[in-house]
C-alpha cells in the first residue's frame, strides 16, 4: 500500500526517495514494474537520445511540463532517425519509459488535490491533545469498536469524524456513515427487517448491513460507523446477532450466520475486518439505560474530558474574544467543573457550549447569555437534590 502522504511534497524529495516512490507506484497503480531505470541507464543510447533523456537525472524532474517537453524531443529523435536504426530503438524504449514517468508525476499531482488528513495539521482539530486522540486511533485499529463518553459538549460527535478521517487516511465521506440511536430505533431499522410495499411486504435491508456490503467490495480500504447517542437506544434488541459478530476476531466469513429475517438461499452475513465502529454516549443523562456488561466487553470506553487548552483558547482569540476575557472565561468554567467533579466528572461542562461565538464582540452579554440560558438550566438539572451545591456552581460563573 503506498502510502500517499509521500507524494504531497514531492518535489522536495531526494532522487533516491523519487526511485522508491516510482517503483511503488509501479508496482501498485499500473501492476507491473516496466522498463527498469537502472537497466535504461547501463543501455548504450545514442548521445542525442542521451542528451534529452539526462537518464543519470531524470529523477529530479519533478516537473511535469518539462517531462512531456523531453518527451516531444524524443518523438522528433524517433522521427528522424532511419526506420531499423540504433538510435530509433533507444528513443523508442525511452519515450515508453519516460512516459511513465510522466504518469507518475500526473498520479502525484491529483494526490496532492485529496484531502489527506493529519490530526496536526488539522485548522479545525477538536479540542483534544494530540497524544490522547493517537491513543483513541490505536484503540479503534486494535479493538475495532470504541464508545467516546463523556458529558454533553465535550464535542465526541465531532471527534468521531475526526478519528474516522485519521484511520482512513483522508477525508473520504463515501467511507463514513453515521446513524443516531434512539427509543425507537429498532433491529429492522439497523441491520434488516419487513417493511410494507406496495405489493404488500418485503425485506429490506437495514443501514448498517448496507455498510458492510460497501466495505465488502473494497477490502483495501476502512469503513467506519458512527453511532451517536449509542445508548439511548435498545441497544441488545438493535445489535440482535451482531452482539458477537462485531467482535475483532469473530471479523471473518468463519463466524458468518444467518440473519433473522434472511431465506435458506440467502448468503450468510459477517461483518469484515475493515469496518470500525465508533459510539458516543453521553454519560449526564440518568434517564439513560447503563451499557451492559456483553457490550462493554466487545468496546474499547475512552472518555472524553472537556480540555480547556491553548487549542480552545487560540480558537476563541481567533473569533475576536480578547485573550483576558478568554482567560476569564477558563478560569471560571474550570471552577465550576471543579465543583461539579464532586457529583460526577462526567457530568463537566464542556467547551461545545462556547464554540458559537456569534455576538461575542459584546462579551459581556454574550456571557451572560450562554450563562443564563445554557450553563444555569444545565448546572440546575445535575444538582436538582442539592441546591446549595447548584448555586456555589451558577456563583462560579458568573
Amino acid at each position: 500500500m503506498i502510502d500517499q502522504s509521500v507524494f504531497l511534497n514531492i518535489r522536495s524529495l531526494t532522487s533516491t526517495e523519487m526511485k522508491a516512490a516510482y517503483k511503488a507506484y509501479l508496482n501498485e497503480v499500473i501492476g507491473q514494474r516496466g522498463t527498469n531505470y537502472e537497466n535504461l541507464s547501463s543501455q548504450p543510447l545514442p548521445s542525442a537520445v542521451f542528451d534529452v533523456l539526462h537518464v543519470k537525472n531524470i529523477f529530479t524532474i519533478t516537473d511535469i511540463e518539462k517531462v512531456k517537453l523531453v518527451l516531444q524531443k524524443l518523438e522528433e529523435i524517433k522521427d528522424k532517425a532511419t526506420s531499423r536504426s540504433t538510435e530509433k530503438h533507444a528513443a523508442s524504449c525511452a519515450k515508453c519509459y519516460l512516459q511513465k514517468y510522466a504518469d507518475f508525476l500526473e498520479y502525484c499531482e491529483i494526490l496532492k488535490t485529496k484531502p489527506i488528513y493529519n490530526f496536526a495539521e488539522d485548522p479545525d482539530r477538536p479540542f483534544i491533545s494530540e497524544a490522547s486522540f493517537k491513543k483513541i486511533v490505536t484503540l479503534l485499529e486494535r479493538k475495532k469498536n470504541i464508545v467516546l463518553e463523556g458529558a454533553p459538549g465535550v464535542g465526541k460527535t465531532f471527534l468521531a469524524r475526526k478519528v474516522a478521517y485519521q484511520l482512513i487516511g483522508e477525508v473520504k465521506e463515501e467511507n463514513v456513515e453515521m446513524v443516531q440511536f434512539h427509543q425507537s430505533y429498532s433491529y429492522e431499522d439497523f441491520v434488516q427487517g419487513i417493511r410494507p410495499s406496495e405489493d404488500g411486504f418485503t425485506r429490506r435491508d437495514g443501514v448498517f448491513f448496507n455498510f458492510c456490503a460497501k466495505a465488502r467490495r473494497s477490502p483495501d480500504k476502512k469503513f467506519v460507523f458512527i453511532i451517536d447517542e449509542i445508548n439511548r437506544g435498545n441497544i441488545s434488541k438493535i445489535l440482535g446477532e451482531l452482539m458477537m459478530l462485531i467482535e475483532a476476531d469473530k471479523r471473518s466469513k468463519k463466524y458468518a450466520i444467518k440473519l433473522t429475517y434472511s431465506e435458506e438461499e440467502d448468503e450468510k452475513f459477517f461483518v469484515p475486518e475493515n469496518v470500525y465502529i465508533v459510539g458516543c454516549m453521553n454519560t449526564a443523562d440518568r434517564s439513560l439505560a447503563i451499557v451492559d456488561y456483553a457490550l462493554r466487553r466487545r468496546f474499547a470506553f475512552c472518555p472524553i474530558r472537556p480540555e480547556f487548552n491553548e487549542s480552545f483558547k487560540t480558537f476563541l482569540v481567533s473569533r475576536g474574544i480578547s485573550e483576558s476575557n478568554v482567560d476569564a472565561l477558563i478560569d471560571k468554567v474550570k471552577a465550576a467543573n471543579s465543583l461539579i467533579a464532586t457529583i460526577d466528572n462526567g457530568l463537566e461542562i464542556g467547551h461545545s457550549y462556547f464554540c458559537q461565538t456569534e455576538g461575542a464582540d459584546d462579551f459581556a452579554a454574550w456571557w451572560a447569555d450562554v450563562c443564563e440560558f445554557e450553563l444555569f438550566p444545565y448546572v440546575r438539572e445535575i444538582c436538582f437534590d442539592n441546591e446549595e451545591l447548584g448555586e456555589q456552581i451558577i456563583n462560579k460563573l458568573r
